[in-house]
């Protein structure tokens, strides 16, 4: 099947190359990591806590170990066909989930790997070749509008919530599967537009899920000021396939939905320096999500701030809070980020139990969630060296309360009945990091976080927490970019 869609997609792209000009870029890079104690607990086995309701604790897959390591790698392919001065076709490929996968994961595999000691002198790698089309669309262009239809990508503010993924190692990118209408005028940007989720549901009318809004945007590079608003509305039948385990171990549907987004964004420089806010807000109902119809209502407000001193010296700031959910039925308050959307080398970034369980989601599947942060960072720059260092505070914004209260583990989003108090503090992280490029399209780059835990981790919903600990993490890379 994955050579005869390969076949296809060379054929479609090859068969007029010599009429139409192709621009290949892409992305192809590789890394390793070392987590030190991913488990952020003391001792190296489980508890006698482990699995309760409420628990922060990490659980210790059959034969894995308290320290995790793992090689990865980034690829994606984006050909760019010019039609005429009126139509481009864009798309990007990628193998595996996250538009890449892992060293001994995701390639092609033999049928014959199993012929007794044939795995002597040859190696396999586990899993199956895939090929993936993130994007593919065609972009339109007429004298009061550009078109595009198909499956792109966007990018509102920070990108907090929509962002477009295009930096060498965003492993997501913010999906419109549908048609979007870009109008220029003056300093004055709108796209309204209308797409598609959710590829599962069934192809009746009324029976689906639909996305659909408008952005304003405005950017004047003379006043060195820009705004926007995007507004968001998600709509999901009853039938929807989307589906929630948070109040019971039984998979249920997540029913009929209707979620409005407003994104508010705002940047102004004053010389050397800028800051940016970004306030994005969820509004309406999010279905049977605790047993019955549930409001949503959520928010975040994001804010950096670069002040440059010199060519090679800058310095930053980052801080944000972004509202957690108190496990009242009622309603639910929990926001989440983009997953590109990330402040530091070890919080918030990588999914704990996807690094000892594979069925426990991508390890790169984590959001910045119930947390309130700050991040001061400096930069220094040369011609071939990029070097940063950074200290982020954290602290979580509900916890969990003591006395049999409602309350909900954000960890494995599941709602319980708490009986203990639960700190807030997340923990305090130093980083560092450092890029060399090599040229023009190599890059040579490692990052380094340690991450004093904080007691939020160690709460098991117990008369005897465990005992947080300290944790770093290391990571050498390397990138291609084309």
């Amino acid at each position: 099947m994955i050579r005869s869609q390969i076949a296809i997609i060379f054929l479609i792209l090859c068969q007029n190359v010599s009429a139409l000009p192709i621009d290949w870029h892409g992305v192809l890079g590789f890394d390793t990591n070392i987590f030190d104690n991913y488990r952020r607990l003391e001792g190296n086995s489980p508890s006698a806590s482990a699995g309760t309701d409420g628990t922060q604790e990490t659980a210790l897959a059959a034969g894995s170990e308290e320290n995790g390591s793992w090689q990865s790698y980034v690829f994606r392919l984006q050909p760019n066909i010019v039609i005429n001065d009126s139509a481009t076709i864009k798309a990007e490929l990628s193998s595996g989930y996250a538009r890449g996968g892992f060293t001994g994961g995701n390639s092609a595999q033999s049928t014959g790997q199993g012929l007794g000691n044939q795995l002597y002198p040859l190696n396999f790698s586990n899993g199956s070749d895939s090929l993936i089309v993130n994007q593919l669309y065609t972009e339109l262009y007429s004298d009061t509008a550009t078109y595009v239809i198909g499956r792109h990508p966007q990018h509102f503010g920070l990108g907090a919530v929509v962002d477009s993924g295009e930096d060498t190692w965003d492993r997501f990118f913010y999906l419109r599967d549908g048609v979007t209408i870009k109008v220029k005028l003056g300093n004055f940007k709108i796209e309204p537009y209308w797409t598609r989720v959710g590829t599962g549901d069934s192809l009746s009318k009324g029976t689906r899920t639909k996305d659909y809004g408008i952005s304003l945007e405005y950017d004047s590079t003379e006043r060195d000021m820009a705004f926007g608003i995007l507004y968001n509305k998600k709509q999901t039948t009853q039938e929807g396939s989307f589906e929630t385990t948070v109040d019971s171990a039984t998979t249920r549907n997540l029913g009929a939905s209707d979620v409005k987004m407003t994104d508010l964004y705002f940047k102004k420089a004053f010389g050397d320096f800028d800051f940016a806010v970004e306030v994005p807000i969820m509004s309406g109902e999010i279905g049977n999500l605790f047993g019955a119809n549930t409001k949503y209502k959520a928010k975040a407000i994001v804010l950096e701030a670069n002040l440059k001193t010199s060519n090679s010296w800058s310095f930053g700031l980052k801080a944000g809070k972004v509202n957690g959910d108190d496990g009242n039925a009622g309603s639910f308050d929990a926001m989440y980020l983009n997953p590109n959307y990330q402040v530091a080398n070890v919080l918030f970034r990588y999914n704990l139990r996807g690094i000892s369980d594979s069925s426990q989601q991508n390890v790169y599947d984590s959001y910045i969630n119930n947390a309130t942060y700050a991040k001061l960072s400096a930069q220094y720059l040369t011609e071939k060296w990029k070097w940063d260092m950074a200290a982020i505070w954290a602290k979580a914004d509900q916890t969990a309360k003591a006395g049999g209260q409602a309350a909900y583990n954000h960890t494995f989003n599941e709602s319980f009945t708490s009986n203990f108090e639960q700190q807030s503090d997340l923990g305090f992280e130093l980083d560092t990091g450092f890029e060399y490029r090599w040229n023009s399209e190599i890059t040579i780059g490692g990052s380094f976080g340690y991450l004093f835990t904080g007691d939020y981790f160690s709460y098991t919903n117990t008369a005897t927490p465990n005992e947080a600990d300290n944790t770093y993490m290391l990571q050498l890379r390397t990138a291609i970019t084309f």
